[in-house]
């Protein structure tokens, strides 16, 4: 499980504030945004400066140690279709605007995040952003952690657990083939190996 810190640290970020500012929301088109981690008081708190409906999914870590029977790479997808799509349980005709990964899909196999990424197209559009975290390096061990929103150049890591290792740790390349509408436009290298990345709408 992961563990609050008792004083939350924060992270500088560029790229948060560069995919916000992308948007501008009004009265007939707030911004809708799904973040997949767990639901954070400082991220509610910052986007209650905006015109915008805000959805938690939490997809905890823990729920994605999924094994599946299927042998082949189509038989291994659809069984994560079905085991992720309750987890998100999205409202049909849902669109969002930004999609908030942070750690997630180093959690998920190679089919685990075609599997995602097959769930969300049909909620996103041609101008639909995200946000989360890949690494430089594979083989580099780290954890996961939670994140939460404190301005659109700061982040809050609320938690971490230091004997949950990123399980399935993807570069950048390996998200722009697996994930499917949405492909890295920018990415920031990090102290501890992670990249930081924007991503866009891709070529569905």
């Amino acid at each position: 499980m992961t563990s609050k810190l008792s004083i939350p640290e924060t992270l500088g970020t560029q790229l948060l504030g560069e995919v916000l500012d992308s948007f501008a929301p009004d009265e007939r088109h707030p911004l809708r945004i799904l973040d997949l981690g767990p639901a954070c008081g400082a991220t509610v708190a910052f986007f209650s400066r905006y015109r915008c409906t805000l959805r938690f999914a939490d997809l905890a870590p823990a729920q994605l140690c999924f094994r599946h029977d299927a042998d082949d790479e189509r038989g291994q997808r659809e069984a994560w279709i079905e085991h992720l799509r309750p987890q998100l349980d999205l409202p049909a005709n849902s669109r969002f605007d930004l999609c908030l990964f942070w750690d997630l899909l180093n959690h998920l196999d190679e089919e685990g995040v075609r599997a995602l990424g097959a769930l969300l197209s049909p909620h996103l559009h041609s101008a639909s952003c995200g946000h989360g975290f890949a690494v430089h390096n594979r083989g580099a061990v780290l954890h996961h952690r939670s994140y939460g929103i404190l301005d659109t150049g700061q982040l809050m890591i609320t938690g971490q657990d230091s004997a949950l290792r990123l399980r399935h740790p993807h570069p950048q390349s390996a998200l722009n083939s697996l994930l499917g509408c949405l492909t890295v436009k920018r990415s920031v290298l990090r102290s501890d190996g992670r990249l930081e990345m924007s991503l866009s709408h891709g070529v569905c």
